[in-house]
């Protein structure tokens, strides 16, 4: 006897994505997080709008896998002008979210 079945679809995850650069000293001033978000930089602040800062790139990694962010991508950029030369590391974060969320993301990050 024959057994029909039939296999579901699964619905493709969605994810808002967010690039993560960092500035400070960590020797004085400690480590501080801008947070790209797609419609502007913004620096990472806590519930009561104070800019937030971290001990070590470590710490600040932590924090924001605690909020439901997970580490997609890092990297570095390296730049030289005349002889001197720069570099930044960012990473590239990542949160699932609806489809609807994910829409709305790239519909705010458009320039109109």
């Amino acid at each position: 006897m024959p057994i029909l079945a039939f296999a579901q679809v699964p619905e493709k995850q969605h994810y808002i994505y967010s690039i993560v650069t960092f500035s400070g000293s960590l020797k004085n001033e400690g480590f501080r997080v801008d947070f790209d978000n797609g419609k502007a930089i913004e620096k990472l602040k806590d519930k009561d709008g104070n800019r937030m800062k971290f001990n070590t790139p470590a710490a600040a990694l932590m924090y924001l896998i605690s909020e439901g962010w997970e580490l997609y991508v890092n990297g570095a950029t390296n730049s030289s002008y005349q002889g001197t030369g720069t570099s930044s590391t960012y990473w590239i974060m990542r949160k699932p979210c609806t489809k609807k969320e994910f829409d709305k993301a790239v519909n705010e990050g458009m320039k109109k």
